[in-house]
């Protein structure tokens, strides 16, 4: 986790380099946010709630982004997301369940944590740039899921890693003259029972100095059907404010 958060900040450092690139926009951001949790996740025929079995709450997340827009013909557009989320907990459980190789009973006070790694390749074109801006493309998210349960005996845990090609389509409007602007974002997938979805509706302002910033509001849905033995049926979301920096 580390090392690719490392990854991502040293690409935004990079950034400045290719201000001096002609016909190249160069943009990047990053923020931190805390987001309401809420679904249930399985590896037998025990659905386990995050909130009322395992305490937890509102999660902290950490997001990087770096992207690069260029006016070649034929060759899409590109952005790279890294997205952590983690967090631990513990709670007194009120019912029996299974989880992982591990069982657990009401009346135990069950510690868990989890790790959730998102990075996303947005490759996209832009058939519209000017008051309004459209994007469309196609956006592979890679997911990196470890969920683990103790409870002083055996451990019950579950690790799925997947990689999901997601259609990609972003608006924004720009306001003329003032920097500001508003936009919105859907990336999405179905298959095979799994569902992997996300929006983000925003607003923000970019200065004539390069820095800007932005308030918006994201929500993701991660619906996992038996991915290497894992069941996720999870939602999380919640308003965040970004720091950006676009050439």
């Amino acid at each position: 986790m580390i090392r690719k958060t490392l990854m991502a900040a040293g690409l935004i450092a990079l950034a400045p380099a290719a201000q001096s690139a002609p016909l190249i926009d160069v943009y990047a951001g990053a923020y931190t946010w805390n987001a309401s949790l809420s679904g249930n996740i399985a590896s037998g025929n025990d659905n386990i709630d995050m909130k009322d079995d395992l305490g937890f709450g509102r999660e902290r997340q950490n997001v990087l982004y770096f992207g690069l827009e260029h006016f070649v013909p034929l060759v899409p557009n590109v952005r790279l997301k890294h997205m952590v989320m983690s967090d631990s907990s513990r709670n007194t459980i009120e019912r029996n369940f299974e989880f992982g190789g591990g069982n657990f009973t009401a009346g135990q006070n069950v510690e868990s944590d989890f790790d959730l790694d998102m990075t996303d390749l947005t490759l996209y074109y832009t058939p519209l740039n000017n008051v309004v801006k459209l994007d469309a493309g196609l956006n592979i998210r890679r997911v990196d899921a470890d969920f683990r349960l103790r409870n002083g005996g055996p451990e019950g845990r579950e690790a799925a890693k997947e990689t999901f090609p997601m259609l990609h389509l972003a608006a924004r409007a720009n306001l003329p003259f003032s920097g500001l602007y508003a936009g919105a974002e859907i990336n999405t997938i179905r298959y095979d029972g799994s569902r992997i979805q996300d929006y983000t509706v925003k607003a923000g302002w970019v200065s004539d100095f390069l820095l800007g910033v932005e308030l918006g509001y994201s929500q993701y849905d991660i619906k996992l059907d038996d991915v290497s033995g894992l069941d996720t049926d999870l939602e999380f979301g919640g308003p965040y404010l970004a720091l950006s920096l676009t050439f």
